[in-house]
C-alpha cells in the first residue's frame, strides 16, 4: 500500500509525464513545419503516442496484480478495460476511440464494484 507521500509523488509524476506526452509532439512538429523532406524518426515518434497510451493505461491497470493475492474487485476492472480496448480497434478501427472505451469499461467496472 502505497503512503500519502508516496501517492502523492506518483500523481505528479504521472501529470508531468502525461503533460510530455501530449507537449514534445507539438513542439517537434512546430519545429519540422517548415522544412521540405519530412523528419521520418519524428514521424516515427508521433505515431508511437497512440499505442504508447495504451501501454501506459495497461501498466497503470495491470499495477493492482502485482500484490501477492490479487483479488476479483483488482483482476475484473482490467479484464473489462482490455475487451473494451480490443472492442473500440476492432469496431471503431482507431486507436483513440479504442483507448477511450478501455478507459470507461475500466473506469464502470471499478465504480460497479465499489
Amino acid at each position: 500500500m502505497l503512503s500519502g507521500n508516496e501517492l502523492v509523488w506518483v500523481i505528479a509524476l504521472s501529470g508531468v509525464a502525461t503533460l510530455l506526452i501530449r507537449w514534445l509532439p507539438m513542439v517537434w512538429q512546430a519545429r519540422n513545419a517548415g522544412r521540405r523532406e519530412p523528419n521520418q524518426r519524428l514521424r516515427r515518434c508521433l505515431d508511437a503516442i497512440g499505442p504508447s497510451a495504451i501501454v501506459a493505461l495497461l501498466a497503470a491497470s495491470f499495477w493492482g496484480m502485482v500484490a501477492p493475492q490479487p483479488s476479483m474487485n483488482a483482476v475484473l476492472p482490467i479484464l473489462c478495460g482490455l475487451a473494451g480496448v480490443a472492442l473500440g480497434k476492432k469496431v471503431l478501427k482507431t486507436i483513440a476511440w479504442a483507448t477511450l472505451s478501455g478507459v470507461l469499461a475500466y473506469g464502470l467496472t471499478v465504480w460497479a464494484l465499489a
